[in-house]
């Protein structure tokens, strides 16, 4: 049986997993209070910069690709269904085509094609997105206008007025890049993108979690059809056996009508399987990304070769905080509120905007002398006087203290999951281990020795029904303790957000 890692998005790519990327390099960025402190530097820096040109933009974000997360998978398949994923090219299926799957073949499936997995790749270039937006200067501002132009009367030398004059003239603001006001937003936009980044680990986690829990359920459902249909089958068997003893009146009608009623019951159970086979299929078929009935073969067992010792929960904790990516998460959500205070702070102060401008002047036939060009420059400053962005401060400064409860809330529910995933995959365990291997062998014989003997009229139908009802309790929770044990180990696994159990 193989065994898959399903969890973490790592910042790096390793031999197993394709991780997300995605690099932005920015110039002259410098923390808020650091450029507050070096105020006359930086002054000098931008007079150079504006008459060097404009500061160099940050490179495009390169496509997040759809991580594997499967152990000992084949590397050029894993390769092309990142491929193929990064271009959202859909899952090709015919539907009379049979699909067989591994439980590999449906964690590779399942990243490629589920739409919710594609959808949180695109909630990460969306905040890579955010980073650009926030490290693109500002425009500069054009205005143009026309004064002192005549109202009622045009302007003679004996009549004079105005004279008359256009404008033109640009600005650019400054306070972007004196008070760091910039850099501050692409850093909080820099810590947006390992938010994003933690969240799309985190879906990914439980999407493939689940795809693994269908995988499984469909085992369990199919062992359980065929359950029935044995069921189903030896009960047709004891009808004929009994329908004979009839005919020779070794018992009475009233036999074969008890046995017509069981089977009866076994229809029912055979019909009530099937119909929970076909859920379970389609739960994995959701997961596949499949938007049809596409028919599919499973590839796997509910075997356990051999059994996992549990863990302890103290030594594993640890584990689960440093790997889960909602954990994650929330922390980085800590550190990007940090960066959206001093974001607000920096922001509270005045915006600078230098301009420069020319003015033609129309005075000849104004006041009789020749038209004139001037130029003029000037800076317009706000000043913070009433709205100094305290309501911004506080609030970013109360979304840090509500990121830092958050975490806190989390890491206790984390410890109940962690604690009820332990007990989970214990109990299946004990169950698994204390399980007779014989158990199952040894009530299928006495079935087919008790039909036996009642063929030759050894044996009463009571205890033939009564033998094969043993045999189907007994068999169908050997197939419960083996898809529980499977359940537990991936649910314990998904826990922790890394593959311990192996």
């Amino acid at each position: 049986m193989d065994h898959y890692l399903v969890f973490t998005v790592d910042m790096k790519t390793t031999k197993n997993t394709t991780t997300l990327a995605w690099h932005n390099d920015f110039c002259a960025r410098q923390p808020s209070k650091r450029a507050q402190k070096h105020f006359a530097l930086r002054t000098m820096l931008f007079a150079a910069l504006t008459m060097s040109g404009l500061e160099c933009i940050a490179e495009d974000t390169k496509a997040v690709p759809l991580p594997l997360f499967v152990n000992d998978a084949d590397q050029s398949t894993s390769e092309s269904v990142a491929s193929r994923a990064s271009k959202n090219s859909p899952v090709e299926s015919t539907p009379d085509e049979a699909h067989e799957l591994s439980l590999n073949a449906a964690i590779q499936l399942a990243l490629e094609a589920d739409p919710q997995i594609r959808a949180g790749v695109e909630a990460v270039r969306q905040a890579e997105a955010d980073v650009v937006t926030a490290d693109l200067p500002p425009n500069p501002s054009l205005s143009t206008s026309g004064s002192l132009m005549p109202l009622n009367r045009p302007f003679t030398v004996d009549r004079q007025g105005g004279p008359p004059q256009f404008d033109i003239g640009m600005s650019f603001p400054v306070d972007w890049f004196l008070f760091g006001k910039r850099a501050a937003a692409v850093m909080a936009a820099e810590k947006g993108v390992d938010v994003a980044a933690a969240d799309f680990s985190e879906l990914v986690r439980q999407r493939i979690a689940g795809t693994i829990a269908a995988f499984y359920d469909v085992l369990e459902a199919q062992s359980a059809l065929a359950l029935a249909r044995e069921d189903f089958s030896n009960l047709s068997e004891v009808e004929k056996i009994t329908a004979n003893r009839v005919e020779l009146g070794g018992v009475g009608t009233v036999e074969l009508d008890r046995v017509r009623l069981s089977i009866f019951s076994s229809r029912r159970e055979v019909r009530a399987r099937e119909v929970a086979l076909e859920g379970a299929f389609s739960r994995l078929r959701s997961f596949l990304g499949y938007t049809q009935a596409v028919p599919l073969k499973i590839d796997g067992s509910l075997d356990v070769p051999s059994p996992i010792t549990p863990l302890d929960s103290l030594a594993i904790f640890a584990i689960a905080e440093d790997n889960r990516p909602d954990i994650q998460a929330l922390k980085h959500q800590i550190t990007q509120a940090e960066a959206n205070i001093e974001l607000a702070e920096v922001s509270a102060y005045p915006a600078i905007t230098p301009k420069v401008g020319y003015t033609r002047q129309f005075q000849e036939k104004a006041i009789g002398y020749p038209d004139a060009n001037s130029w003029g420059i000037g800076v317009d400053v706000t000043v913070p006087l009433f709205d100094r962005n305290q309501g911004n401060i506080a609030k970013a400064r109360s979304a840090k203290v509500q990121s830092e409860l958050n975490l806190s809330a989390q890491l206790v529910n984390l410890r109940a999951e962690i604690d009820q995933a332990i007990k989970a995959y214990e109990s299946a365990y004990q169950v698994l281990i204390s399980d007779d291997p014989g158990q199952l062998e040894a009530a299928r014989n006495v079935r087919d020795k008790i039909r036996t003997a009642y063929e030759l009229g050894g044996k009463t139908l009571m205890e033939v029904l009564d033998a094969q009802r043993t045999y189907r309790e007994t068999y169908r929770l050997h197939i419960a303790g083996r898809s529980n044990y499977w359940h537990s180990l991936y649910a314990l696994n998904a826990a922790l957000g890394k593959q311990v159990l192996k």
